[in-house]
């Protein structure tokens, strides 16, 4: 950024700044205006890379004039003349018209924005200049696709569309091993085109945000300014742990200081923070407002926990071993360990090395690395096994935990290290035991209190941002200098984590001599069960049985099914092994870190006697409003032990996730003390389904994927074959619509598949149930089975409408509890699994329904003629062959563009999908020759149905007729020809609600309301039922009722995507909540998963609303995955009826 002749010019690189920070644009502009100096520079490493990166770029022009290319180079200048810059544009221009192969180091300059591309590729398309255009290359020194880059090549797209009147299509990275990366340019354009508008937006009206702590504080050269500022400010950013929307939520309050906040009761704070967390709040700055009078670091010890704080620090021994790695989550596909760091209590250390310098692809030195690494810590507690491994913060075990996973390798070995509790966190410790004056609880800040001082950041590398900062560089250099650094640092964190064991034991000393009675922990049993290692080690020979002689490459679909399904057996294993690791990981948080755990609830409080039903008490307990998947009938186990350490569970009895309150049924007997946190219980045993995918994994070792034999169906869908139907039947008779092909099809397998994939208001319920009526009329035994009881209900419900319809009589038994069951009286429910056997046995059963857990048993294999599996875009590949052991065929329903099936186990690319998204691949829309695609949607307006359609389905979904007269005569306020609008609104800091739009929503919904609407042929007033507003989170959901009730529209609906997936409504609002990217409480991914977004805006007849903040279309991306999906809700927006509508609010 610099002031020229012609005014303010812009480069790439301000964007990407712009997107990280507003505040360092501001200041930036500052330093172009010569109001303030540039940064002292402190990077030495910065010349040497750049001229890497020329030597880089130099040979890969060479490669291309090897190939036979014409390549012209254009002349730039070195300076900031702007009729120089014009004139180099021109001969840019020239050279393209002329049809170069390649022009090298274009130049953009259109007065404001400034670029230099590295290369410009020819490729055979029209454009302004002839039957040819160019798209965009440039060489980088790193290994993968990084967002900054992308970014800055879709700007030089932006300008060269205006040069050649087309966009380009492709961005190119030549990484510096030579790779040429590839990324489509639409997947960045709106994105790039809305921050381009938005940075000088913000630039002419200078309405830059001010500066607040973030992930790119880390490497930016302001750090000290802006940290200097919020000491200035007094910031409550300097508050430990303070979250940004408390923060904000204190400031709106009257509390916009550390000073004001350490002198308030936490009663006096606002009720949008939780009990618990006003207490800690207010605590935590009242004690860093005694250090800032005294200058001396004080601490307090915390309530006692029984198994939390001092009690998770067992005994010191002479065998421990104190560990750090560093970690760069940007390199690779995956992330890259490059150090693992050991030291002994003798003081002697061990580096492990995940790098290689001679190697241009690392994942083999990490391998190595964490091979030898775990191998040192197992040969040290064999040596020892009163030893421990300490560190500080959870990223050491997550690490070993995932990369065992994902490289399978030493699995085995760090399940013993987690078993026998040999992996200390002090972190924990700390956090649950004392209550620090530092402004951080980082073992750097923490130091103050054993070595006297903090650490300071040095010329070297002085944290884990500049560890990787110098990594990438080493990346680029292979500097040994860089790495020597990088081990020093990761040795004194070594060092610090042993002080602090030591001065942790010291306070655990000082505790017991204040009368506290204190336990040492007991380690774990390292040995698992004998039973699951001889199984584990059968799985594992019959694995190598199927794999033995297939290639790694290159497979033939055979091959590929032969291999998928090696990998499928062991996918209940990692599932478990996921699914205890976190168990356990729930298990060790405090109540108050439980409010972003959606498999938890917590912290609980008040806790308050409402009834009593055979021999239990039923208590309510309030809580914040949070995202939970905790619902009436769960089992929930206490998140802290009892005094004498038993573990407690309770039965949910009723939960309101929006409001904060939950029911338990608990015991009399049980006592009064109540649970502070509630979480899953340990794991259930999935060997019923391990059974089944074993013997088909024998099966196939003995005679082949597609050889005779029983279990077609699961073949098949392993193979992806087509409906098995009788010769010369076509899938698609000529004239024949979807439903009734499905249909037809569903009547005609013979001992295979049939899969259905039924976009957003297509009919595939409808169809589904109509197809299992004619099947059961047909005289086939059919069964229904889905991932829950409330999908399974779904279907049930509408195959006995449909039956009733048609005449047709259907028995049909569901095995589930009363408050899981279907809503129609005529299914009979049943209680056990001998219940179902017992009437498949007298025959007095048509249908069955059930989950995965009954089909997979082997008292029902081979009992049903046909299996439907409803929502099959949500069932894993592993439990759909599971139970396809119980029907000759297996109808698959459902769509994998919607909600995607949940998992948590780390597995091969190609076996963590869902059964349906096995069969579709690649593809968004199910291919024709396997399977059956339902392309007209029955609820959608056209507009609307357009709109999903590009989004989801390639275009492909088409809306039917009926709906040609679906409109909504809305206030021209509202009005949105396009089918969706945007409605934005200005709010800062909010992560999981939002008031500001809260309120907007209740004033779109208030407008609507009295309007017409036409549909399915039929002139109504809209009215509350006509509505339906979904978020993605259950505190918005409380705002939003709210706000609807304060205006008399209490009765409108409110929930969250999963709650309505399934229905729909006139009108569909969509209210995002978030102010940013930064400030999601569930990732950037969840928030924006084109597959919520989809079922959100899907759900409307006529006319679905965004309400977002416009500082979402321009959040700080980190991933090209993150870039993708941000730049779809780009396009969203742009292709709304509605962006000149005035913001509202702000």
């Amino acid at each position: 950024m610099y002031v020229s002749d012609t005014g303010l010019v812009v480069s790439a690189g301000d964007l990407t700044g712009f997107l990280e920070c507003e505040h360092l644009t501001r200041l930036s502009l500052e330093v172009a205006r010569g109001e303030r100096p540039r940064p002292t520079a402190t990077d030495p490493m910065t010349e040497l890379v750049a001229r890497h990166g020329i030597d880089h770029e130099a040979r890969h022009v060479q490669r291309l004039r090897d190939r036979g290319l014409s390549v012209v180079e254009i002349v730039g200048p070195r300076g900031k003349d702007a009729a120089a810059l014009r004139q180099a544009q021109a001969d840019t221009l020239a050279a393209m018209r002329a049809g170069v192969d390649v022009v090298y180091q274009a130049t953009f300059f259109d007065g404001t924005w400034r670029g230099h591309a590295d290369f410009l590729l020819r490729t055979e398309r029209p454009s302004d200049l002839g039957p040819w255009a160019y798209d965009v290359a440039d060489t980088k020194l790193a290994r993968r696709i990084k967002v900054p880059a992308l970014l800055q090549m879709a700007l030089y797209g932006d300008l060269l569309a205006g040069l050649q009147g087309v966009p380009p299509e492709l961005l190119t990275v030549v990484t510096g091993d030579q790779q040429e990366l590839v990324f489509r340019y639409a997947d960045a354009e709106a994105y790039t085109r809305t921050a381009r508008a938005r940075f000088l937006e913000r630039l002419a009206d200078g309405e830059l945000a001010a500066p607040y702590p973030n992930a790119h504080c880390g490497v930016c050269p302001w750090r000290e300014t802006c940290t200097a500022r919020w000491r200035e400010e007094d910031s409550l950013s300097l508050v430990a742990s303070m979250r940004r929307d408390h923060a904000t939520a204190l400031v709106e309050a009257g509390i916009p200081t550390v000073a004001a906040l350490g002198t308030r009761r936490p009663e006096e704070l606002p009720d949008a923070i939780g009990r618990s967390s006003r207490e800690r709040l207010t605590q935590q700055a009242r004690l860093q407002l005694a250090e800032r009078a005294s200058g001396v670091p004080s601490y307090e010890f915390l309530a006692r926990e029984h198994g939390r704080g001092f009690e998770l620090l067992p005994p010191p021994s002479a065998g421990d071993l104190f560990f750090d790695i560093e970690g760069d989550p940007f390199a690779g596909d995956a992330g890259l360990e490059y150090l693992w760091g050991v030291l002994d209590t003798a003081g002697e250390f061990t580096a492990f090395w995940g790098c290689d310098p001679a190697a241009q692809d690392q994942s083999a030195a990490e391998r190595a690395a964490f091979e030898q690494l775990v191998d040192h810590l197992c040969a040290a507690h064999a040596a020892d096994p009163t030893m421990h491994v300490f560190h500080y913060a959870p990223y050491e075990p997550t690490r070993l935990k995932t990369l065992s996973a994902r490289l399978r390798t030493r699995e085995a070995e760090v399940d013993r290290l987690l078993r026998a509790d040999v992996l200390v966190d002090l972190y924990a410790v700390v956090r649950q035991g004392l209550r620090l004056s530092k402004e951080s609880y980082s073992i750097k800040q923490v130091e103050d209190y054993y070595r006297g001082h903090v650490r300071a950041h040095g010329a070297e590398v002085s944290d884990a941002g500049e560890s990787i900062v110098a990594f990438e560089r080493w990346l680029a250099t292979r500097d040994q200098t860089l790495l020597d650094q990088i081990e020093a640092y990761n040795r004194d964190d070594c060092v610090s984590t042993r002080e602090l064991r030591d001065w942790l034991e010291a306070r655990r000393t000082e505790l017991l001599a204040s009368g506290a009675l204190l336990r040492r922990p007991e380690d774990g049993d390292p040995e698992g069960s004998a039973e699951n290692a001889a199984a584990q080690q059968l799985r594992e020979g019959l694995e190598e049985r199927l794999t033995a002689d297939l290639p790694d490459t290159g497979r033939t679909a055979e091959q590929q099914a032969t291999w998928l399904l090696a990998q499928q057996l062991g996918w209940h294993a990692r599932e478990a092994r996921s699914a205890w690791w976190e168990y356990f990981r729930l298990r060790d948080l405090p109540a108050d870190e439980l409010e972003r755990e959606t498999a938890a609830l917590g912290p609980l409080e008040a806790p308050e006697l409402v009834g009593a039903d055979r021999g239990s008490q039923h208590w309510r307990y309030r809580f914040p409003p949070q995202e939970t998947k905790a619902s009436a009938g769960n089992r929930l186990e206490h998140l802290l032990p009892t005094a004498d350490g038993r573990r407690l569970t309770s039965s949910v009895v009723d939960v309101d996730p929006t409001a904060g309150w939950v029911v338990l049924a608990r015991r009399s007997a049980a006592g009064l003390e109540h649970p502070t946190g509630l979480l899953p219980t340990s794991p259930p045993s999935d060997k019923v389904f391990r059974a089944v995918l074993h013997d088909l994994g024998e099966q196939v070792a003995a005679g082949g994927i597609d050889g005779p034999g029983p279990l077609r169906a699961a073949r098949d869908l392993l193979l992806r074959r087509p409906p098995r139907k009788p010769a010369g039947v076509p899938v698609r008779e000529a004239g024949e619509g979807a439903a009734d092909a499905v249909r037809r099809l569903a009547g005609l397998l013979d001992g295979g598949v049939l899969a259905v994939q039924g976009p957003p208001g297509a009919g595939k319920t409808h169809t589904g149930a109509r197809a299992v009526v004619d099947l059961v009329r047909a005289g086939k035994r059919v069964g229904v089975t889905a991932s829950s009881h409330k999908v399974i209900g779904n279907l049930l419900d509408a195959v006995m409408a449909a039956a009733r319809e048609a005449g047709v009589p259907v028995r049909a038994l569901q095995k589930a509890d009363d408050l899981q069951r279907c809503s129609d009286a005529d299914v009979q429910c049943v209680g056990s699994n001998g219940q179902v056997v017992d009437a498949l046995d007298a025959g007095d059963v048509d249908l069955v329904a059930g989950t995965s857990w009954l089909f997979a048993r082997p008292e029902l294999a081979g009992r049903l003629d046909v299996l439907v599996v409803d929502e099959a875009g949500q069932l894993s590949l592993a439990n759909a062959l599971a139970v396809s052991r119980a029907a000759t065929n297996l109808v698959l329903l459902g769509d994998p563009q919607q909600l995607r099936q949940p998992g948590k186990g780390i597995h091969p690319d190609g076996a963590d999908v869902s059964a349906l998204q096995h069969v579709l691949g690649d593809d968004e829309v199910l291919p024709a020759d396997r399977g059956v695609f339902l392309d007209r949607s029955w609820r959608m307006a056209p507009a609307l149905c357009r709109v999903v359609s590009a989004l989801s389905y390639r275009g492909e979904l088409q809306p039917s007729p009926v709906t040609a007269g679906n409109r909504l005569d809305a206030p021209a306020r509202w009005a949105a020809p396009a089918g969706i609008g945007w409605v934005p609104v200005e709010h800062e800091g909010n992560g999981a609600a939002s008031a500001e739009e809260a309120a907007v929503v209740a004033a779109l919904v208030g407008d609507l309301m009295g309007c017409s609407w036409h549909g399915g042929g039929v002139d109504r007033v809209m009215g509350p039922a006509d509505v339906l507003v979904v978020t993605p989170y259950n505190a918005q959901v409380n705002q939003v009722r709210g706000a609807l009730a304060a205006v008399g529209l209490g009765a409108v609906e409110v929930g969250t995507v999963d709650k309505f997936q399934g229905r729909e409504a006139a009108v569909a609002v969509f209210s995002l909540a978030a102010s940013s990217g930064a400030h999601v409480p569930r990732r950037l991914d969840f928030l924006l998963d084109r597959h919520r977004l989809n079922v959100a805006l899907s759900r409307a007849k006529t006319v679905a609303y965004l309400v977002g903040s416009p500082a979402l279309l321009t959040s700080p991306v980190q991933t090209p995955e993150q870039l993708r999906l941000v730049n779809g809700l780009c396009r969203l927006v742009e292709t709304a009826t509605a962006p000149a509508l005035e913001t509202v609010g702000g």
